[in-house]
């Protein structure tokens, strides 16, 4: 005689914890990266490096993050790779742009 009891509820809650803690994983590895971009123009006000450095390192940490971001949250880790080329060309277009705009605009760095 059936009690009501489904057999998989422990498997499926099982699964639900390891994605829970998949994402509190993430949510700290975001955080340390947001922790970083924010300490890089601090530790920088005494110009170890040069602004445009600086800047090619927050981009940098920003399309990291944006792309944890979509493959974990967005789930779009497990889906095909046309979904993620199409949410990865246009960052990757814009980050394009703008070492164009570098280079336009500070050609002492070329």
């Amino acid at each position: 005689m059936a009690h009501g009891h489904d057999e998989h509820a422990p498997i499926e809650h099982e699964a639900h914890h390891s994605h829970a803690k998949l994402y509190v994983i993430i949510f700290f590895i975001l955080l340390v990266m947001t922790g970083i971009e924010i300490a890089i123009p601090i530790i920088n006000k005494a110009e170890i490096v040069v602004k445009q450095v600086e800047v090619a390192l927050l981009l940098g940490l920003m399309t990291i993050k944006g792309a944890i971001v979509m493959m974990f949250y967005m789930h779009l880790k497990g889906d095909r790779r046309m979904f993620g080329t199409l949410f990865v060309f246009p960052i990757v277009c814009v980050l394009l742009m703008m070492l164009g705009f570098f280079a336009l605009f500070q050609p002492e760095l070329w």
